[in-house]
């Protein structure tokens, strides 16, 4: 019986590790995504009046967006699906684009890859 009990708990701390193995590659994985997708300035004024979808993600952090440029402005940006850790959904980083007029912002503390996701796809939403 002993054998047994220590057969299964071998076993699943054997599987804990190996996820959290994959976890932390896969999430180191993620962060160097974020980091290296670039968030240009957007030229407006070459931007027609419409709605543009954008969206952009990896693994723990992503979001599905909506952005309205009226009159070469920017003028909404709806977030229509996001993913993000508890309380790091970056909804200021809405804010800041709106009032710069450009996807590139200051991330907000401690929603880093919340607020990098949310620029990145608004870049790619006004760049493809």
């Amino acid at each position: 019986m002993k054998k047994k009990l220590l057969k299964i708990l071998v076993i699943v701390i054997g599987i804990l590790i190996i996820g959290g193995v994959i976890f932390k590659i896969r999430y180191d994985r993620m962060v160097r995504v974020f980091r290296e997708e670039e968030v240009g300035t957007v030229d407006l004024q070459q931007i027609k009046d419409g709605v543009y979808p954008g969206n952009f993600g990896d693994f723990l952090v992503s979001v599905t967006l909506d952005v309205t440029v009226s009159d070469n402005r920017i003028t909404d940006i709806e977030i229509v699906e996001q993913h993000y850790g508890p309380g790091y959904n970056a909804e200021e980083t809405v804010d800041r684009i709106l009032e710069a007029q450009s996807p590139h912002v200051d991330a907000v503390s401690g929603a880093t890859g919340s607020s990098r996701c949310i620029m990145i796809a608004v870049y790619k939403a006004l760049s493809d």
